[in-house]
Parts: structure tokens; sequence; C-alpha cells
């Protein structure tokens, strides 16, 4: 859903940009410049603007605006300066935006914005506020199993409600023998073709044949469908009962926005009634433990995850600071971080709790994949309430178990539109902070124990009390402890069906993000 943005004049674009070329000695003094200034590429008008805007506005929203060209922010308005320095060095916008990310560096000189992106389809708002997706609906991961040798297999290990593979009855656990009559899909042979071929099924096919074994034993075969589905995130819900305690579980994977705009309505979603139904159903049923399941959670929505906290804090929290935001000295100005009557879109966010939990503490499982809104989340009930976290092991390519911490990203965005309706750019442009000031998690979330997910006989549906994840919460609950389920070590016994890194494996980055979408307009003044 496309949202009505307000302009002001002093940052319209289109007449500072289409004005014609003048010369300008020693361009940069001093300033970054681009990689290459020796070819231009200046004859598709359309991306002209496109590749302006995004240079423009990643300047003004960037977290990191102070270490990005040019050192004077007033040049952006100079007629023609930003296409005659930059922008005409650069074949397409995402050349562009992928050039300015790069700039900023951390300690160690490595990139810290790796979030910003452009959407040129829409695809975010459709995901994250009107729950559409389009896709398989499948996500995979390979492992390397006591019969695979140095080599890995093909499994999945999440299928989205509602999806063309949901339909075709595959389930988390099934090992995937071939794709299109293709044998050849193991992880020596996709790693030795850069796993483009892998990507190339699983990303750009529109249609599948896929053969499965089920871990029964039993082999399927199933033709499924890359198309539009409606997104619901809720995995499993359900209480469960050990040692005389009622647990309630919640496994989803995305933070689907509760909340969306028509006709600049605000009015609630799917989502909203949704999680209504199940945090209602854990307060009738009088529930005295919650173990929160993130451990496929890229993020999504902050209306959600604020939502969510309100749900799980306890009443003394009511009231209370649930996290703060830190955006750059320009918006500053503008008053976007203000609060008061008239609060800016930044202002400080306070619980406003809703419902009767009131918990003491609360379980998440999370692995490397949770990230952006699941953080924040977790980050701001750490002052209110013990929060424990149960991570996993990866393997690295000596085949050592590896403790893995969250996905690490506490800064987020906003959506701008640019050119067009149709064409949304997101800059990193905000963190957050809970109530102890306590943020900058870029290198993540430590959990408090890390067991192995795959473990033989542990890999199973969510909500099973025997999953390896759930298992460990549950054991706490009951005994205190966490050292009886810690024991997973290259090596020793039990590591087996060990992960193989495969980064390019098919996930939608724009999930893996955390997306403040308005609460009515935002304007630059």
């Amino acid at each position: 859903m496309k949202k009505r943005w307000s302009w002001v004049g002093a940052l319209l674009l289109v007449a500072a940009f289409a004005a014609c070329k003048k010369d300008v000695k020693d361009p940069y003094k001093g300033e970054v410049k681009p990689p290459q200034t020796s070819k231009t590429y200046e004859t598709d008008a359309v991306e002209n603007l496109v590749k302006d805007s995004i240079f423009y506005y990643t300047k003004l929203f960037s977290l990191w605006q102070d270490k990005l060209p040019p050192k004077n922010i007033n040049d952006l308005d100079k007629k023609d300066y930003i296409r005659h320095n930059y922008t005409r060095y650069f074949p397409r916008g995402e050349d562009v935006l992928d050039w300015m990310v790069s700039i900023p560096k951390d300690a160690k000189g490595n990139p810290i914005d790796r979030f910003s992106f452009l959407d040129r389809e829409g695809v975010v708002s459709g995901e994250i506020q009107d729950a559409i997706a389009t896709s398989f609906g499948m996500y995979v991961i390979y492992l390397q199993t006591e019969d695979s040798g140095n080599n890995a297999h093909l499994y999945i290990r999440m299928v989205d409600n509602n999806s063309s593979a949901n339909s075709a009855g595959i389930e988390r656990g099934d090992r995937i023998m071939s794709i299109n009559g293709n044998t050849a899909i193991d992880y020596n042979s996709q790693r030795a073709k850069d796993f483009k071929e892998i990507d190339n099924y699983l990303l750009k096919e529109t249609n599948l044949t896929v053969k499965f074994k089920k871990p029964s034993g039993d082999e399927v075969t199933r033709t499924i469908t890359s198309a539009q589905y409606d997104l619901d995130p809720v995995l499993n819900h359900q209480v469960i009962e050990t040692n005389n305690k009622k647990v309630g579980y919640l496994a989803f994977s995305s933070f689907v926005s509760i909340k969306k705009w028509v006709n600049n309505i605000e009015t609630h979603t799917p989502m909203y009634d949704r999680f209504e139904s199940i945090f209602n159903g854990f307060e009738s049923q009088g529930i005295d433990e919650l173990v929160v399941d993130l451990r496929y959670n890229g993020g999504g929505s902050t209306l959600t995850a604020e939502y969510l906290v309100d749900r799980i804090v306890p009443p003394s929290a009511n009231g209370k600071l649930m996290y703060r935001y830190e955006i750059n000295a320009l918006l500053k100005s503008f008053g976007w971080d203000k609060s008061g009557e008239e609060p800016g879109p930044f202002a400080p966010i306070n619980i406003s709790k809703k419902g009767t939990l009131d918990l003491q503490k609360v379980y998440f499982l999370v692995t490397k994949g949770s990230a952006s809104a699941s953080e924040l989340l977790i980050n701001a009930l750490k002052p209110y309430m013990e929060v424990y976290m149960i991570g996993t092991y990866g393997s690295n390519d000596n085949g050592q178990a590896v403790a893995e911490n969250t996905y690490g990203k506490p800064a987020g965005f906003f959506e701008w539109p640019i050119v067009n309706d149709d064409i949304g750019l997101y800059v990193t442009s905000f963190k957050m902070y809970n109530a102890l000031g306590q943020g900058d998690y870029f290198n993540g979330l430590t959990p408090n124990a890390h067991v192995w997910e795959f473990a033989p006989g542990k890999f199973l549906a969510f909500g099973d009390r025997s999953e390896s994840m759930l298992s460990t919460a549950l054991n706490h609950i009951s005994t205190g402890s966490f050292s009886p389920m810690m024991a997973l070590r290259s090596g020793e016994e039990g590591w087996t069906n060990r992960p193989k890194a495969y980064v390019g494996i098919q996930e939608n980055m724009r999930r893996n993000n955390m997306f403040k979408f308005n609460r009515g307009d935002v304007k630059l003044r």
C-alpha cells in the first residue's frame, strides 16, 4: 500500500535536477569521490532522476549523514551539483546507493550500513503492511549429515502458511532430492557453480517439480508455483503443560504490521486480530510462562513490535519508556524526535500495557536470522523482566561448532517514494535504545545458551515439545538449568547434521529489516 507524503518546496528535486549543466572547477575539494569519473551514464532520463533522488535523500536521511558527501549539505541544492559531480558516473540507482552505503566504516574498516535498499516494485509495503507475498513459500538449508560425508544435502527448514509449498504438503525436515529432474543439487555441486543454479530455481522460476524425501523415508514428487498468497506468519501457537506449569508458545516468522492506512485513515489489519486472539487465549488459559519463537524472524514493522511489548511486559512497566530513537542532526532540526502534545514521528515510545498477563520472565528462541524488529522486541523488554535467549550453534569450514548471536540490526528505516509511487527508497535512518540505554548491538544479541537445532531426532515441527530449541526452554522452566542441553560440540556425541554456510539461499532480504510505517504524514520542513 502506498502512502501520500508531504513535500516542501525547498526539497523539490525535479527543477533542480533538470537544470542545464555548468562546469565546476575542483568540484570535490577533499570530498569522497565516485569510484570512477571517466565514463558517464546519462542517456536514460528517468534513471537519471532515480539516481539523483537516491543520492539526495540518502544524504538527507542517513544515520551516518556526516560521513557522506558532500560535506556541506547545502551543496545539494546547487543546480546540477549532484548529477555533474556524482550520479552520472553510475549506470543505475542501485549502484549509487551501494556506493554511498559503503562509505561509512566501523573501527575495523567494514561498512556499517548493511541495510539500506531500493524497492522498485513496491514489494515491501505489500508484505509487511498488507501481508501479501509472492514466492514458492519454502526456505531451505544445507545439512551435512552422517550419510553425506564431506558433502551436504538440501533440506526444508520452514514453509509459509498459504503458500504453494504448504498446499503441496511440503514440511519442515523434508529433504529435497531433485529439482526439475536435476539431482546435482548437493552442496559441493552447487558451490562449484557459486550457487547460481539453486538461486535461479528458488528465486527466478515460476514452476518447479520437486522430489522430496520425508523423514519417514517416503519419497514424493510435487509441482509448486511461485505465486501470490496471503502471508500468515504464525507458525504455531499453543499452551503446553509441563511440571505443573502452563507455558504459552508462539512462533511467527515476520512482524507483519498490525495497522495500515486507507485514505490516510488508520485501521487494524488481520494480523492485529490474529495476535489479539492468541494472547486472549493465553490469558484465558492462565499461562505461567511464555516462549516466543523468533528463530527465522528477520523483522518487519515496529508497530507490531510495540504491540507485542505491550502484551508481554508486566503491568508494573505501564507508562514507562519502551525505547527512544537516535536520528541525524538534520532530522532533529526538523523536530522529528520532539515529544509533547505534537510529537514528531520519532518521539520516544512509552509502554501502554495491554491485557492481563503478569509474567516475570520470557524466553526467546533465536538464531543468526533473528533480526531487527525481533531484536527490538527482546531489547525493549530487558529493563522490565527476566529475558532468556536460547540460540543455536552453526559450524565453520572446519566443521567446528560456532555459538551464534542474533543478526545484529539495531537500526531501521521508513519508505520514501522517489520519482513515482512505485519506487520506494529505504535509507537506514534511525537506531533505538531501550530504557537502560542499551542499543548498538551491531554484532547481535548474545543468547544465554546455545543448542544444536538440527540434532538427530530433534529437527522437528515448530511447537513439538521434543524439538531441540523448545525442549531447551521447557527444561529450563522445569529445572532452572540449561547445562544438560548444551554438550553439542564438534567430535562429541550428537554433533551430526552440521549446517553448511550458504548465504545466498533465497531469504527475502526485505523481511530482514525494521520498518517504521507512518502514523501520519512525514514532513520535511
